[in-house]
């Protein structure tokens, strides 16, 4: 109890600052410490060290709050910026250190999944309960993977693609990268195609033209409309697949059509990555 209560005193500074620090990683997608797991000499310094203890100091005043914390820092100037740089930053700060504008960021490789089923219509949004089979076949993978229950010897090869952490050390920060199996993955993987295919169904069930379900996707997928080439672009595509599939007039009803090209947005990098 006595270490308890000097670990979680207003006196020792560390505790706070560590546990601000994580929580900003996890919102900017870099610590003010970029060692998270480090506030050692062997670690990073801050790049803004008035502002971690500032933090650090709302935090403790605000009872150890976590939610209040993340409510405080989205509902700021800094968390709302445009990630596109002002000019001068990518001379003067390349690395964007200095926050200038916010860092884009990829989606975590279990939000990437719930994305996919949520854009798809598939998420189970039923809460708590126990947890369910990582390899249970894809139709079957309809709640949040927070409820995933993970095996050491049964990982996800769809997580692990997109750098899910394996469960074997404490990982502060996880890896974040790019390669060419992540798109293989997003063409290529049945539990893609599966929610690709559910989607498909959901909209051919509904009224519309080409143009107003191509809009409807892109708003769905990527939370914004499309532009004129983009739809252009679309609108060509979907000709290409309706001959591929032997659609004839019938475009709007032809599942395997729309379950393709569900598929293609799925891959826009915008999918994955918050801008």
């Amino acid at each position: 109890l006595e270490l308890a209560e000097e670990m979680a005193s207003p006196r020792n500074p560390l505790t706070a600052r560590v546990m601000v620090n994580r929580i900003w990683k996890q919102l900017f997608g870099q610590g003010i410490v970029a060692t998270v797991d480090n506030f050692g000499r062997l670690g990073d310094k801050p790049t803004h060290p008035e502002l971690l203890d500032f933090l650090a100091g709302w935090f403790v005043e605000h009872d150890w709050s976590s939610k209040a914390l993340i409510r405080f820092l989205v509902t700021s100037r800094s968390f709302q910026m445009s990630s596109e740089p002002p000019p001068q930053a990518r001379d003067l700060d390349p690395a964007n250190q200095l926050l200038s504008h916010m860092p884009v960021r990829r989606l975590e490789a279990e939000v990437i999944r719930d994305n996919l089923l949520a854009v798809s219509g598939r998420l189970d949004r039923t809460p708590f309960g126990r947890g369910v089979n990582i390899l249970a076949a894809p139709g079957e993978q309809t709640r949040r993977s927070i409820y995933f229950t993970i095996r050491r010897n049964a990982l996800s090869p769809f997580l692990e693609m997109f750098d899910a952490p394996k469960p074997f050390t404490t990982i502060g920060r996880r890896e974040t990268t790019n390669v060419p199996a992540q798109s293989l993955a997003l063409l290529n993987d049945p539990f893609v195609i599966e929610m690709a295919r559910q989607w498909a169904k959901r909209l051919i069930a509904l009224e519309g033209t080409v143009e107003t379900r191509v809009g409807e996707m892109f708003e769905t997928a990527l939370g914004r409309p499309p532009n004129n080439a983009e739809l252009a672009s679309s609108e060509d595509w979907l000709l290409t697949l309706a001959r591929e599939h032997n659609a004839g007039e019938n475009v709007l009803r032809n599942e395997a059509v729309w379950r393709d090209f569900a598929q293609a947005l799925f891959n826009f990098k915008e999918f994955i990555y918050v801008r």
